[in-house]
């Protein structure tokens, strides 16, 4: 009978330890989420972004936080429609509504500003860690179909 009492003794010390293990752990592990969380939001960049439709309206977002461009898009309220191609990144399609077009040769870019002017952004949107006071401008681009070059922004 005392070696049964002692056998529970036994686990009930080996349960004790492991829940208090456990605990520390996820304690541990909660505390580290939230620190990254926290210094990820105070890492967010304030850019100047801006949407040109290509028609001559052009509309500024100054002072848009994001991590990624794709970020600031969704937090200046931009109605994003893009497709994600895995590791590439995502292509975006339409922006509030306008959509590219084959049949006149327009599709959505991005472009930053530089001592020199325009320059195309060149990766996907959610694959550009955004900087602070940077001027990011999102173009309806003509893109010749025999040469495949894109208008710059005016």
């Amino acid at each position: 009978m005392a070696s049964l009492k002692n056998k529970w003794i036994l686990v009930s010390l080996i349960l004790l330890c492991w829940a208090i293990a456990a605990s520390l752990l996820s304690g541990y592990y909660y505390y580290q989420y939230s620190e990254l969380m926290s210094r990820l939001e105070k890492s967010q960049a304030i850019i100047n972004l801006g949407i040109d439709y290509g028609n001559g309206t052009r509309i500024w977002f100054n002072g848009t936080r994001g991590s990624t461009l794709y970020d600031a898009m969704l937090n200046a309220g931009w109605k994003v429609d893009a497709e994600s191609y895995g590791p590439m990144g995502l292509y975006v399609k339409a922006i509030n509504g306008v959509e590219q077009s084959f049949e006149q040769s327009r599709y959505w870019t991005w472009w930053i500003w530089t001592n020199l002017g325009w320059a195309h952004g060149g990766s996907a949107c959610n694959k550009y860690v955004v900087s602070n006071g940077e001027t990011i401008l999102w173009y309806y681009s003509y893109a010749d179909p025999e040469t495949f070059e894109i208008a710059p922004p005016p």
